[in-house]
C-alpha cells in the first residue's frame, strides 16, 4: 500500500486575530485614538484614563486581522 503525502489542513487555514481600539468620529470620519489592544478589558482601562466629559465621545471598536 502506497502512502501519499498530505499537508496538514491547518497550514492552509488563516487565523483571525481580534484587536480592540479606542476611536472617535470627527465629522463623518473614523479616527483611531489608540494602538490596538489584545483584550477589551485593556481598552476599557485605557478609556478610563480620559476625563469623563471626553470619555463619553470615545468608543471601543473591534477589528479583525487575518494572519
Amino acid at each position: 500500500m502506497e502512502r501519499s503525502l498530505h499537508l496538514c489542513y491547518k497550514f492552509a487555514m488563516r487565523k483571525t486575530i481580534e484587536r480592540w481600539l479606542l476611536f472617535k468620529y470627527v465629522g463623518l470620519e473614523f479616527t483611531p485614538l489608540s494602538k490596538p489592544f489584545n483584550t477589551k478589558e485593556q481598552a476599557e482601562k485605557a478609556r478610563m484614563k480620559y476625563p469623563e466629559r471626553q470619555r463619553k465621545t470615545i468608543g471601543l471598536g473591534l477589528i479583525r486581522v487575518k494572519s
